[in-house]
Protein backbone atom coordinates (compact mmCIF):
# COMPACT_ATOMS: atom_id res chain seq x y z
CA UNK A 1 0.00 0.00 0.00
CA UNK A 2 1.29 3.34 -0.81
CA UNK A 3 0.20 6.20 1.36
CA UNK A 4 0.08 9.70 0.93
CA UNK A 5 1.42 12.36 3.96
CA UNK A 6 -1.32 13.83 6.30
CA UNK A 7 -2.65 17.17 5.33
CA UNK A 8 -4.96 19.44 7.25
CA UNK A 9 -7.56 20.72 5.43
CA UNK A 10 -9.86 23.60 7.15
CA UNK A 11 -13.47 24.91 7.22
CA UNK A 12 -12.97 28.29 8.54
CA UNK A 13 -15.49 29.46 11.65
CA UNK A 14 -18.81 30.60 9.74
CA UNK A 15 -17.99 28.98 6.41
CA UNK A 16 -19.08 25.56 4.81
CA UNK A 17 -16.39 24.58 2.51
CA UNK A 18 -12.37 23.62 2.57
CA UNK A 19 -10.04 25.58 0.26
CA UNK A 20 -8.75 23.46 -1.87
CA UNK A 21 -5.95 20.25 -1.02
CA UNK A 22 -3.66 19.19 -3.15
CA UNK A 23 -2.95 15.39 -1.81
CA UNK A 24 0.56 15.53 -3.86
CA UNK A 25 -0.52 12.75 -6.72
CA UNK A 26 -3.48 10.88 -7.21
CA UNK A 27 -5.14 8.24 -4.83
CA UNK A 28 -7.89 6.06 -4.91
CA UNK A 29 -8.99 6.29 -1.43
CA UNK A 30 -9.06 9.19 1.22
CA UNK A 31 -8.59 8.83 5.40
CA UNK A 32 -10.20 11.74 6.90
CA UNK A 33 -10.11 12.64 10.35
CA UNK A 34 -13.18 14.46 11.16
CA UNK A 35 -12.85 17.16 13.89
CA UNK A 36 -16.40 18.34 15.91
CA UNK A 37 -18.96 19.42 13.44
CA UNK A 38 -21.92 21.59 13.95
CA UNK A 39 -24.24 18.47 12.53
CA UNK A 40 -24.95 18.23 8.57
CA UNK A 41 -24.05 16.20 5.66
CA UNK A 42 -20.29 16.33 4.46
CA UNK A 43 -19.27 16.21 0.86
CA UNK A 44 -16.44 15.67 -1.03
CA UNK A 45 -15.49 17.72 -3.86
CA UNK A 46 -13.06 17.00 -6.78
CA UNK A 47 -11.31 19.10 -9.77
CA UNK A 48 -8.75 18.03 -12.31
CA UNK A 49 -6.10 20.78 -12.06
CA UNK A 50 -5.36 23.63 -9.20
CA UNK A 51 -7.18 26.14 -9.75
CA UNK A 52 -9.74 24.37 -11.60
CA UNK A 53 -13.52 23.74 -11.26
CA UNK A 54 -14.77 21.92 -8.50
CA UNK A 55 -17.66 19.26 -8.50
CA UNK A 56 -19.06 16.87 -6.44
CA UNK A 57 -17.95 13.48 -6.49
CA UNK A 58 -20.69 11.53 -5.15
CA UNK A 59 -18.90 10.65 -1.28
CA UNK A 60 -21.11 12.09 1.91
CA UNK A 61 -21.25 11.32 4.82
CA UNK A 62 -24.19 12.19 7.11
CA UNK A 63 -22.66 13.52 10.77
CA UNK A 64 -24.56 14.80 13.98
CA UNK A 65 -23.22 17.09 16.02
CA UNK A 66 -19.81 15.64 17.16
CA UNK A 67 -17.35 16.14 19.60
CA UNK A 68 -14.81 14.97 17.04
CA UNK A 69 -12.44 11.52 17.09
CA UNK A 70 -14.29 10.11 14.23
CA UNK A 71 -12.24 8.85 11.24
CA UNK A 72 -13.70 7.47 7.83
CA UNK A 73 -12.11 5.71 4.54
CA UNK A 74 -13.92 7.62 1.42
CA UNK A 75 -13.47 6.16 -2.38
CA UNK A 76 -11.33 8.91 -4.22
CA UNK A 77 -11.26 7.25 -7.36
CA UNK A 78 -8.13 8.72 -9.13
CA UNK A 79 -8.08 12.69 -7.90
CA UNK A 80 -5.52 14.96 -6.57
CA UNK A 81 -7.40 17.87 -5.74
CA UNK A 82 -9.78 18.01 -3.07
CA UNK A 83 -12.51 20.16 -1.29
CA UNK A 84 -14.62 19.30 1.84
CA UNK A 85 -17.64 20.89 1.82
CA UNK A 86 -20.53 20.50 5.14
CA UNK A 87 -24.50 21.68 4.61
CA UNK A 88 -23.90 23.24 7.81
CA UNK A 89 -22.11 26.50 8.61
CA UNK A 90 -19.36 25.54 11.10
CA UNK A 91 -19.89 28.47 13.33
CA UNK A 92 -17.88 29.79 16.15
CA UNK A 93 -14.75 28.14 15.42
CA UNK A 94 -12.74 26.64 12.36
CA UNK A 95 -13.13 22.82 11.88
CA UNK A 96 -9.92 21.38 10.79
CA UNK A 97 -9.68 17.90 9.67
CA UNK A 98 -6.89 15.72 8.37
CA UNK A 99 -6.78 14.10 5.36
CA UNK A 100 -4.08 11.57 3.34
CA UNK A 101 -4.68 9.47 0.02
CA UNK A 102 -3.80 5.86 -0.14
CA UNK A 103 -3.91 3.58 -2.82
CA UNK A 104 -3.34 -0.11 -2.94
Amino acid sequence: MITGEWKTLTILATAKKSAEVDLGRDYEYLNVVIPALVSGTLNLEVAQKTGGTFQDLGVTATTGETTGGYSDTWVLGGWQYIKIESSATQTATDRVFYVRGYRE
